[in-house]
């Protein structure tokens, strides 16, 4: 009877432990908007990055429109962010996702059920 006890014991350790870091990946379609913003930034493609984000965006406490944020693109997206988008690893934050670039982190949620740019942070 203790064995069996045991046995179930395990079995419920094991099923939640793999269902606690399987909450911890980003779902396929954030895996799947980051490879095409990364894309896009790569390619400097301003309106396509545009349209993937939130606006207006939040930026040095100033809200930028559209076209105040494809004007701010090289700043917000300069060689340094380029260079770590290419090897940057996605990590869940609620139900979205961050990407951490040494001091800035930058951030994507869901607006209206789609994933979208939302923000740079600083990583202290």
């Amino acid at each position: 009877m203790k064995r069996l006890i045991l046995a179930v014991s395990l079995l419920v350790f094991s099923i939640a432990f793999v269902f606690a870091q399987g909450g911890n990946k980003v779902d396929a379609a954030g895996v799947e908007f980051w490879t095409k913003f990364k894309a896009a930034v790569a390619a400097n493609d301003k309106e396509a990055v545009a349209s993937m984000t939130r606006l207006p965006f939040l930026f040095q406490g100033r809200e930028l429109t559209k076209q105040a944020f494809i004007q701010k693109f090289a700043v917000l997206f300069d060689a340094k962010a380029k260079r770590c988008f290419e090897k940057a690893k996605l990590v869940k934050e609620g139900e979205g996702f961050e990407v951490f670039c040494g001091k800035q982190i930058f951030l994507f949620d869901k607006v209206n059920g789609a994933y979208k740019f939302t923000e740079i942070g600083v990583n202290d």
